[in-house]
């Protein structure tokens, strides 16, 4: 993204973070004894998970670092040794190295200590793990890390393992800007746990599935950095998120997210930056890429196309996020508009809308509100009040005898925003066969359209009608916590709808 950093809420925000960790140099040796049999390694800001009904809680280790990166310049005295601190590879016990032959990819890890890794993570397992990551990522036509320069021994790119599991996190990759560039692509280096113990991380998966993931996830972490370290922290996280389960179909450990995303909060705008929704909203790409399919090496080729439309390096189109996303979409023939409304409409209905909805057990996006209509000739109406890259469903029961007739029919009438505001529809009629019949409703220049429905009772379970907000609008670089550090010019939508049964 081509803008100066809002500097006083950048810095701010990374003071904050420093102040509230605590930020210190973990060491298994006392202060002014630190030699090069013990390591060390940051101590990153500790998870949260009570944050409020939105998710928006601090723990997010490369955000974090990133955020740190791109503003400790900016930092003097205690607060800026600090930073460098926090910034610093880790310095491992005993250190070694193990280099793929083919790929320019290290790992370092401990032979001694906290941080030697073990059981089934070992250095061999862990290079073969990224060596298969960096494969998949190049074959698909991604840029790959940038060289670090002399950084870690040579030019290829460092993981070092460590136990970050210890401080709560699976692992986590910092970009290093390079002295005096202002260049917003930048190389970086990974930190992935020592061993995924399962003291330290519960129950969920194995220690190799966690290794997969994670290792999947932030070292598209270090790819996208070669596009843009200064992207929008929701656009990075989606899409890490969305890439592990393309690389590691099988494992879904992004299904856990899938509660603070869209499907389980579908009146939070998609692009807010909260902690746990910008892991949920790996969902909506998963939606995009279902229905533009085409792949390279693997991956489908429409998330590249965004980072693409995304990259900050000369002559790249330097876009952030929202602008890269809705580019792309219109290339593939698939206005955002439209999109959105669709994919607001199918998680109405994830288990026969998304490949893996049934299987993943994908959660159900709540309705709005529920109309229990009974006879003919009586008007049902309300009133919703949508934010920015977010949806609302209204039901509509039929109900009683007066409804039996196979000409009953549901008018829905609509009068939304204006059409350049974004607004769309889509009506979805739920058959007690268990089959579906959807329909985008057509809006005129003013927002206005209808729709008439089967609504008998013998063969209508319901209908539903999905609104939503795909304005892309927006005020950036304020200090928001949306697309461009923006605020969005067209929250809480008012869209006003009717229903009327008749035959």
């Amino acid at each position: 993204m081509n803008r100066a950093f809002p500097r006083s809420f950048a810095l701010l925000t990374a003071l904050l973070a420093l102040m509230a960790s605590g930020l210190v140099i973990a060491s298994t040796t006392p202060a002014g004894a630190q030699t090069a049999a013990h390591s060390v390694v940051p101590l990153l800001p500790r998870v949260s998970t009570s944050g409020d009904a939105d998710g928006d809680t601090p723990g997010d280790a490369t955000m974090y670092m990133r955020r740190l990166a791109l503003t400790h310049d900016a930092l003097r005295g205690a607060a800026r040794q600090q930073a460098e601190s926090a910034l610093s590879r880790p310095k491992l016990a005993g250190e070694q190295t193990v280099c793929s032959q083919t790929l320019p990819l290290c790992v370092h890890y401990a032979t001694t200590g906290v941080d030697a890794p073990a059981g089934a993570i070992t250095p061999a397992v862990v290079l073969s793990t990224l060596e298969h990551i960096y494969a998949t990522y190049k074959a698909a036509g991604y840029r790959m890390p940038e060289s670090d320069g002399a950084m870690g021994g040579d030019s290829r790119t460092d993981i070092y393992l460590a136990d970050v599991g210890r401080q709560g996190y699976y692992g986590y990759c910092a970009p290093e800007p390079r002295a005096g560039s202002t260049a917003h692509d930048t190389p970086a280096f990974c930190v992935l746990d020592n061993d995924f113990a399962p003291s330290e991380f519960g129950g969920r998966g194995t220690p190799i599935s966690n290794l997969d993931v994670t290792a999947a996830h932030e070292f598209f972490h270090a790819v996208q950095f070669a596009y843009d370290a200064t992207e929008d922290s929701w656009f990075m996280e989606s899409t890490a998120v969305w890439v592990e389960d393309e690389v590691y179909t099988a494992i879904n450990d992004n299904t856990q997210y899938l509660p603070y995303g869209p499907l389980g909060k579908p009146a939070l705008s998609l692009d807010k930056n909260t902690t746990f929704g910008v892991y949920g909203g790996w969902i909506f790409f998963r939606w995009v890429t279902e229905h533009r399919p085409q792949a390279q090496g693997g991956l489908p080729t429409i998330i590249r196309s965004m980072w693409e439309r995304a990259a900050a390096t000369p002559g790249a189109p330097d876009a952030y996020s929202l602008q890269a996303i809705k580019g792309a979409l219109k290339a593939a023939g698939l206005p955002i508009e439209k999109a959105f409304a669709q994919f607001a409409a199918a998680n109405r209905n994830p288990a026969h809308t998304y490949s893996e909805g049934a299987a993943n057990h994908y959660p159900l996006a709540k309705a709005t509100k529920s109309y229990q209509v009974r006879s003919t000739g009586k008007r049902a109406s309300g009133t919703a009040r949508i934010n920015h890259l977010a949806a609302a469903t209204e039901r509509f029961v039929p109900k009683g005898k007066r409804l039996k007739s196979k000409h009953t029919r549901l008018r829905l009438s609509l009068d939304m925003a204006n059409k350049k505001l974004g607004p769309g529809a889509v009506v979805t009629v739920f058959l007690r066969n268990g089959a579906t019949k959807v329909k985008t409703i057509k809006l005129s220049k003013t927002g206005k359209g209808a729709v008439t429905v089967p609504f008998s009772t013998k063969k209508v379970k319901r209908v539903e009608l999905t609104m939503t907000n795909a304005s892309t609008r927006m005020t950036c670089w304020v200090g928001g916590l949306f697309s461009c550090e923006g605020q969005p010019k067209d929250m809480h939508q008012v869209e006003k709808f009717s229903a009327l049964a008749r035959r």
